[in-house]
């Protein structure tokens, strides 16, 4: 998901979210400077005070990251309420930010998984979670969103580039003795005995004709246009 611009010419509920945002921030700062026993109170309040007085998306999230970079690493979760944003004011067109249900709201956490990890969207919904519930407590709003029994997939991890030569050997023999149902398991087939025995790229496998197998000397020639329309034999 890719940030929005800024707070210029806001629409009534995109308004509100940020001041939510803001305001938000601001409170979980302040617990954070004194949990985490920061010596520099200082430059801590002075952060405080830019942060009350923000009136930009894009300056509030520059202050995240100063803040991040002066030891308070939890402020980094931060990083949701700005997506949340972001996709607010791309996606949900509703006249006030009281019209936002749960439903919309598990859509941009559904949404955002396709790119995160699961252990980030746990925090992330407990993080969501907290900033509608301080709406709720301290803005009086009814939005009492629950959030629970949101299970994310997981992300199906890569193949290995390479099969090593007792894996290859198995699958081929595997292969070779498979008994093919129709003829689209044996177009498949075919394809794969292709591109392993004879080298070819998934590409040219695809887009090879009859024409383009020839025999000679007794050995089968396959003519490949392959990268940059180059032609290549290879011979079975």
């Amino acid at each position: 998901m890719k940030k929005s611009n800024d707070n210029n010419a806001l629409a009534r509920s995109q308004r509100e979210l940020f001041v939510g945002i803001r305001d938000f921030i601001v409170f979980k700062f302040k617990r954070m400077v004194v949990f985490n026993g920061v010596r520099d109170f200082t430059k801590m309040r002075f952060l405080s005070i830019e942060l009350e007085k923000c009136e930009n998306i894009k300056d509030l999230e520059k202050l995240c990251h100063t803040i991040y970079n002066q030891g308070t690493k939890h402020i980094l979760m931060m990083r949701v309420l700005f997506l949340f944003f972001d996709y607010f004011c791309k996606h949900l067109k509703i006249k006030r930010l009281r019209l936002l249900n749960e439903e919309m709201l598990v859509n941009f956490l559904f949404e955002l998984a396709k790119q995160r990890k699961i252990n980030s969207m746990a925090k992330y919904v407990m993080y969501i979670r907290q900033f509608f519930d301080y709406l709720d407590r301290t803005k009086h709003y009814e939005f009492y969103f629950s959030l629970k029994n949101i299970a994310f997939a997981k992300h199906r991890d890569n193949l290995p580039k390479h099969l090593n030569s007792k894996d290859l050997k198995s699958f081929i023999y595997a292969l070779i003795s498979y008994k093919t149902r129709s003829s689209y398991e044996k177009r498949n087939k075919c394809i794969l005995l292709l591109i392993i025995l004879g080298g070819l790229r998934k590409s040219e496998a695809f887009n090879l004709e009859l024409r383009n197998i020839v025999l000679e000397k007794e050995h089968y020639i396959l003519l490949i246009k392959g990268k940059n329309n180059k032609e290549r034999k290879s011979v079975h």
